[in-house]
């Protein structure tokens, strides 16, 4: 068994029926295990060398009926 890295963890994946007969027929296939199968996929997927950077602009924006205490008392008053 090929493991990448000094140190393997155990971690339980859930996959719909169609993916675990692909995964079961590509392993009698190649000879290699789901595992293994599932860890370069992981690799191909998620390089661990370089992580992408996506340039843009995060924008939240939120409605409320009622405010609350503390947007009341900083709403701007008219002076009369």
């Amino acid at each position: 068994m090929a493991i990448h890295g000094s140190m393997a963890m155990a971690i339980h994946v859930h996959v719909r029926d169609e993916q675990r007969d692909f995964l079961l027929n590509e392993s009698a296939r190649s000879g290699l295990s789901m595992a293994e199968l599932v860890r370069r996929a992981l690799d191909a997927t998620y390089p661990l060398t370089q992580r992408q950077h996506v340039r843009g602009f995060e924008v939240t924006i939120g409605l409320w009926r009622r405010l609350d205490a503390a947007v009341s008392g900083r709403r701007l008053r008219k002076l009369d």
